[in-house]
């Protein structure tokens, strides 16, 4: 029903073994499929997870979206548990997550903050808009997706196959891989990390405005950039009064003829700008 609230929660199972090790046994997983309130246009997905096993987002050829959980039984240590009082034994709770559907938004959220609740795989309609972050778990993949994309990995990688539309791609520890085959025109993209290299791939044919700075490696790219000069120290104020100089070490230039903005920034790590198909 239109503007109806679907709400399933979920169980991963993690096994805890001795002093907090995750035992080899196979994973589980459990599936469930949640309907958008009007599969007519796209839909968001919005996932926010403080620990998990990485996050994985599809795009089908569906007007749904089904959230599988595979649980952290892959000898994914958790955080040790003190020792149990004498004479008890601890019986360990399965972290759980949270599914909720509301004006063709879907949020999945963890309801753990000590235990991480596994490996989050979503499929998609091909156009969605996605919200991803995570803090501490592995990579954050998306393939085959058509939308506006906002991916943030805190301690993880971010890579990003396939995807159209518009992006803005951050990782504090770990790379940024991006292959985008379409873009939006009008609308300005960024991607950077502070611990590792910046890869983007882009249409051959796109019109960009470019700025792109790594301060601890290098810049590489096959597209015929026409660089710009920049000023390289601008002199400004504080907001208490004081003086401001700031020395821009950015690269800037335009392809194709310039368009809507496009930033590649890392702290220490390489900038790969390549050309698609």
């Amino acid at each position: 029903m239109k503007g109806s609230i679907g709400r399933v929660v979920c169980a991963a199972a993690v096994v805890l073994l001795g002093a907090g090790m995750v035992t080899p046994a196979a994973a589980q997983q459990d599936e469930q499929v949640i309907p958008f309130s009007d599969p007519s246009r796209p839909g968001k997905v919005e996932v926010g997870l403080l620990n998990s096993g990485g996050i994985t987002v599809r795009g089908e050829n569906r007007r749904d979206v089904a959230v599988v959980i595979r649980s952290a039984a892959s000898g994914r240590p958790v955080r040790p548990e003190p020792p149990a009082p004498a004479g008890l034994r601890r019986l360990t709770q399965t972290p759980g997550f949270e599914i909720t559907e509301e004006r063709n938004e879907i949020k999945i959220e963890s309801s753990s903050f000590r235990q991480g609740i596994g490996a989050l795989e979503i499929r998609v309609p091909l156009r969605t808009n996605l919200e991803l972050s995570s803090v501490n778990g592995g990579t954050i993949t998306v393939e085959n997706v058509e939308g506006e994309l906002e991916i943030g990995n805190v301690n993880g990688s971010v890579v990003l196959t396939n995807v159209a539309g518009s992006v803005v791609a951050n990782s504090q520890n770990g790379g940024v891989t991006a292959t985008l085959s379409r873009v939006m025109a009008d609308k300005p993209m960024a991607f950077s990390s502070f611990n590792g290299k910046v890869d983007v791939t882009l249409p051959a044919s796109i019109k960009a405005n470019l700025k792109m700075r790594s301060d601890n490696g290098d810049i590489f790219t096959d597209f015929d950039v026409q660089l710009q000069q920049a000023p390289p120290v601008t002199r400004g104020r504080t907001n208490r009064g004081g003086t401001k100089v700031e020395v821009n070490r950015a690269l800037y230039g335009t392809v194709n003829g310039g368009g809507p903005e496009i930033e590649l920034r890392t702290f220490n790590g390489t900038i790969y700008l390549r050309k698609g198909q």
